[in-house]
């Protein structure tokens, strides 16, 4: 039997009662079989890779990590497997789906009343850890200790959401996308797929997505949807009933775990904090798609907090094994409160989308425009320090993980958009917006926006990311056949405003939607008067020629372009049929009905 290093110098002389106390912190494989332990087709489910290498060759390779789903849903009913799309070099992305009894379709388990958890590991290639995680507590949700949950809670996930990434350890995939930021633009076929065979059709309570990140001396590091557009409730869901469970369940087997992600400076202050929390990010868009979004990161556990308060130093040959380790650790977690609470959890899904279709339909509440990151409070942390024992010292300090809304706008039943945006509206289908166009001529008040400067904010994997100042001002719109109206009244209503909104930090305007009708201004009138002449040198004009020039210049700077999202803050007579995908070859036509 393979057992790693940490363990294995101690097991010859431990009795059975001693073995029991340390079989936690150890895979089932690797745990000898006792008495009443698991069922015995336990016994014969397929073991890892890693288990099979002693958890000391590196990260699994994609045929056998494939080997293990196959011959898991091969031996076990519980497990299905069907595909969902192929990479670009012809690896297979299926969905598995774990259930008791077995269910195979979205409808039924949407009807079984059980919470629907969906584990996505290792998008970032190089983030290898979570898909190994996944594989341990999926065999013990089949055949182990775990399998009690599956009387309140179905699982589907993917062995892995790059698998051509994960082959070369590279954050992207073989397009070149960093696929955790595809989920509002769906470029990546991989994320595309999961998004409309997945998210939208199965609607888990729960979203897991595994990362490598954080801080040690922390096994596990977490972070729930922060962004303040999405749900309250939902946002502290998992702060108040998941992530404490982690935490605890850590602490007995000696480790820590602790909020995503490391030391940060905010305003001049020495803290903890995290990354932003754009919709971008699979974590955050659940969370405004009303679902329970959950963000896993391992840190490189090359220390470890004991019990006892010591940080002892992990050898490195052994750290794969307690960053998997810590995977299996939290997604238990997560499963476990996702079992005890599903009554709770699916009233809260529930209520949410609810929620979210009565604000837009009465439009009531606010869009969040911008947010500021704040002090959620002083906490005990795990600091790095050069002079404590072990390289840290536990220190009270802020903890940069909250964001309060700082400005933001009434919301609308709806936003207009006119034909130009037509190739907008595949996107909106595929994250289930639903989308109508006008089949008469209209007029409608509303609210329209001018840019009065448009600018690229950044750079991104093929992406000018725009950024617009705006002014908005109450007109009457003259609505031709063909326009398209899109309602907030829909349980994604949250999304929708996010989007539709020009002044959020993450809408059509932002991924280049509207590149062909809104031009980027001029950063100055010289600049301007450069591009007329073509990159020519305005000092070879005539003053006359120069005086004429700025005067063309300075209209260019002060032209108002309209933007093309109006809002509607009134229900009005609207003469509009639903639009859907013309078929799924053609997907940039449509059709009424």
């Amino acid at each position: 039997m393979s057992v790693p290093s940490i363990v294995r110098h101690r097991w010859s002389s431990l009795g059975l009662g001693a073995l029991l106390l340390l079989a936690p912190a150890l895979p089932l494989s690797v745990v000898p079989a006792l008495p009443g332990a698991a069922p015995a087709a336990a016994q014969e489910l397929p073991r890892t890779w890693q288990e099979q290498q002693n958890f000391r060759s590196g990260p699994t390779p994609y045929a056998p990590l494939m080997e293990f789903w196959h011959d898991l849903a091969r031996m076990s009913p519980l497990v299905s497997m069907e595909p969902l799309t192929e990479t670009l070099l012809g690896r297979e992305l299926p969905l598995i789906v774990i259930a008791d009894a077995p269910i195979t379709n979205p409808e039924d388990a949407i009807r079984s009343g059980k919470t629907i958890v969906f584990v996505g590991p290792s998008v970032h290639g190089g983030e290898v850890s979570p898909k190994e995680s996944f594989q341990l507590v999926a065999r013990d949700l089949v055949g182990g200790r775990l399998r009690h949950l599956l009387q309140d809670v179905i699982v589907i996930g993917v062995p892995l959401l790059n698998p051509d990434g994960g082959e070369v350890q590279r954050r992207t995939n073989e397009a070149g996308y960093d696929m955790n930021r595809d989920y509002l633009k769906l470029e990546s076929q991989e994320i595309q797929a999961v998004l409309t065979q997945v998210l939208n059709r199965w609607m888990p309570d729960i979203n897991v997505d595994g990362h490598h990140g954080g801080s040690d001396p922390y096994v596990i590091t977490y972070q729930g949807t922060l962004n303040p557009a999405a749900d309250a409730e939902l946002r502290a869901f998992p702060y108040d009933h998941i992530f404490p469970r982690i935490r605890a369940k850590a602490e007995a087997e000696d480790y820590a775990a602790f909020d995503y992600s490391g030391v940060r400076t905010q305003d001049g202050v020495r803290g903890w904090g995290s990354t932003s929390v754009e919709p971008r990010k699979h974590h955050v868009y659940t969370g405004l798609t009303n679902s329970v979004g959950i963000l896993l990161e391992t840190p490189r556990n090359s220390r470890r907090v004991m019990r006892d308060g010591r940080v002892v130093e992990i050898p490195e040959e052994e750290r794969y094994y307690h960053q998997i380790r810590g995977g299996v650790l939290a997604l238990e977690a997560i499963l476990e409160v996702a079992a005890e609470r599903r009554d709770e959890l699916r009233a809260l899904t529930t209520a949410s989308r609810i929620r979210a279709i009565e604000a837009g339909q009465n439009g009531t509440g606010e869009v969040v425009l911008d947010y500021a990151l704040v002090n959620r409070g002083n906490e005990d942390v795990w600091m790095p320090n050069e002079d404590a024992p072990g390289g840290y010292a536990l220190e009270n300090v802020p903890v940069w993980l909250s964001y309060e809304v700082t400005r933001s706008t009434p919301r609308p039943v709806g936003y207009l958009m006119p034909p130009a945006m037509a190739a907008v509206i595949p996107i909106l289908l595929d994250h289930d917006i639903a989308v109508y166009r006008f089949r008469d001529d209209t007029a409608l008040d509303a609210e329209v926006y001018h840019a009065t400067r448009v600018w690229t904010d950044s750079y991104f994997q093929g992406s000018y990311l725009k950024a617009v100042e705006v002014e908005k001002a109450a007109t009457r719109v003259e609505v031709v056949e063909g326009w398209f109206w899109v309602p907030t009244a829909q349980s994604r209503g949250n999304l929708i405003t996010y989007i539709m909104e020009p002044e959020t930090d993450d809408n059509l305007i932002t991924w280049g939607w509207t590149d062909h009708i809104l031009q980027e201004t001029p950063a100055s009138v010289e600049a301007a008067m450069s591009q007329f002449l073509g990159g020519g040198n305005v000092a070879d004009l005539t003053s006359q020629q120069q005086t004429e020039l700025r005067a063309r210049a300075q209209e260019a700077m002060n032209r108002r372009q309209q933007v093309p999202m109006m809002r509607v803050m009134t229900h009005q007579d609207l003469p509009v049929q639903r639009v859907r995908h013309f078929n799924e070859f053609q997907r940039n036509r449509f059709f009424r009905y």
